[in-house]
C-alpha cells in the first residue's frame, strides 16, 4: 500500500521566544544503589541471571519465600527459568547447611 503525502501525519514544530529554556544550575545526579546478595554468586547459573536477580532487589531469602511464578515476574522470564533459579538457590542453600558441622 503506497501512503498519499495527504494520509501522512504531520508535525509542526512552533518556535515560541516566550517559553523558559534553561538547564539546573547544579548537575542533578541520581544514584542507584544496588544492595547484592553475594551468595547469590554461588548458585549454577548464568551470570545474566545473577545480575537480574541483584537488579531487581531479590536476595536468597526472597527466593526461597517466593513462588517460581513470582520469581518469573519479577524478573521477566519465563516460569522455566525461574523454576532453575528456584530450584538451584534451594540446592545451594542445603549444600551450604550440610557442610556445617552442628
Amino acid at each position: 500500500m503506497m501512503m498519499d503525502s495527504n494520509d501522512a501525519n504531520a508535525i509542526t514544530i512552533i518556535k515560541d521566544s516566550t517559553l523558559p529554556v534553561s538547564l539546573p544550575s547544579s548537575p542533578s545526579t541520581i544514584k542507584i544503589t544496588i544492595n547484592k546478595d553475594e551468595r547469590l554468586e554461588h548458585l549454577d547459573i548464568p551470570k545474566g541471571l545473577i545480575e537480574l536477580l541483584q537488579i531487581n532487589g531479590l536476595t536468597v531469602e526472597k527466593i526461597l519465600e517466593s513462588r517460581p511464578s513470582q520469581i518469573a515476574k519479577i524478573i521477566g522470564t519465563d516460569d522455566y527459568v525461574a523454576k532453575i533459579i528456584f530450584s538451584e538457590t534451594i540446592k545451594n542453600t542445603s549444600d551450604i547447611i550440610s557442610n556445617y558441622n552442628f
